[in-house]
């Protein structure tokens, strides 16, 4: 059966566009305590999210390539926190699209359950491109709306990190995407180091890359039902 949901739109908006409807979200569940008890993330969390964005974004525009990675891991951590708090309204609204648009959200009919989560990407194929350049896609996936890829130099990601069901990559003990949060440690601990491309196409460019190095390459896909694991490691040397 369809129901009223949040739309997840807002995973396909443009520079600009994002930190605005963000703002709108913050404005509409924190401005509202009445409709919106316990929100899943702190307004102060929230805002600091929005914060390093909207400063990483500014960056990116100034400085160009050479900030793309950090404006990048930034909407990456702000879009995790907009898709819990869009599961939390769901689940208050239960089919209410004033609650919903109340929320900062654009209300959507449809059965997510309908759709698949997408597997791990298969198919992974790097080659180098221009001098510092390497290319690298994965096979398409019919259920995937977008594409995230993690370069490493010199050595692939240890075999203990993951990507669990909410886009986050993390450290794990039990390599159980499923485990409870105290099994696991955020990138952003600074235990992961990578390169991430997180443009929505599964082809892939990085630049700027060191001749003689060699780069390793893991994919994931993401649609609005969540986010695959990894998928195998994939190394060539830059020319």
């Amino acid at each position: 059966m369809s129901k009223i949901r949040c739309s997840l739109s807002f995973h396909t908006s443009t520079v600009n566009d994002f930190p605005e409807f963000a703002g709108g979200v913050r404005d509409g569940i924190y401005g509202n305590p009445t409709a919106f008890v316990s929100p899943p993330i702190l307004e102060t969390d929230f805002q600091a999210a929005l914060d390093d964005y909207n400063n990483n974004r500014y960056a990116y525009v100034q400085g160009g390539l050479a900030q793309k990675g950090p404006y990048l891991q930034s909407k990456e951590d702000l879009m995790v926190i907009l898709d819990t708090t869009a599961e939390y309204v769901d689940t208050i609204a239960n089919g209410n699209a004033n609650i919903i648009t109340l929320a900062g959200y654009v209300p959507t009919k449809g059965n997510i359950s309908e759709q698949p989560a997408p597997t791990e990407p298969e198919g992974i194929v790097v080659k180098r491109g221009s001098t510092g350049q390497i290319l690298a896609e994965c096979e398409n996936q019919s259920v995937a709306t977008a594409y995230g890829c993690i370069m490493t130099a010199n050595e692939p990601l240890p075999a203990n990190v993951i990507m669990n069901g909410k886009g986050q990559l993390v450290v794990s003990e039990s390599g159980d995407p499923t485990a409870p949060d105290d099994t696991a440690i955020s990138a952003s601990d600074g235990q992961i180091s990578g390169t991430f491309d997180l443009t929505q196409g599964r082809k892939k460019s990085f630049i700027n890359l060191n001749p003689g190095t060699f780069y390793y390459f893991r994919f994931y896909a993401s649609n609005s039902r969540g986010v695959s694991g990894l998928s195998e490691s994939v190394g060539i040397m830059c020319a």
